[in-house]
């Protein structure tokens, strides 16, 4: 699993991008949650040959979220009944992201 945090070219907007590894259930999409808050799903954007990609816009709610939490869960999904959840801790991430350009 790839998660990469970034603004965009023009500055306005700040994204969520993740890359998991190909086989993922397409239609089930990824979903977030952060610590025991079910922060939401979305939709695979394309598929690579490295992985699937999607892109999640990052609000100032979901920014302070990460800022504040412990622990990301990225769930994915290899049939409808059965996701499983990647955890990736979140310290650091406040100094991270005030760090961007």
């Amino acid at each position: 699993l790839v998660v990469i945090v970034l603004k965009t070219a023009d500055g306005k907007s700040r994204l969520l991008r993740v890359e998991a590894p190909l086989g993922v259930l397409l239609p089930m999409g990824l979903g977030l949650r952060i610590d025991a808050t079910d922060v939401g799903r979305a939709q695979w954007v394309r598929c690579l040959p490295t992985g699937c990609v999607t892109d999640v816009g990052l609000d100032d709610k979901l920014i302070e979220q990460m800022k504040n939490g412990q622990t990301a869960w990225f769930m994915i999904f290899q049939t409808p009944e059965e996701g499983f959840g990647i955890p990736l801790a979140l310290a650091g991430f406040k100094e991270g992201f005030e760090a961007l350009p």
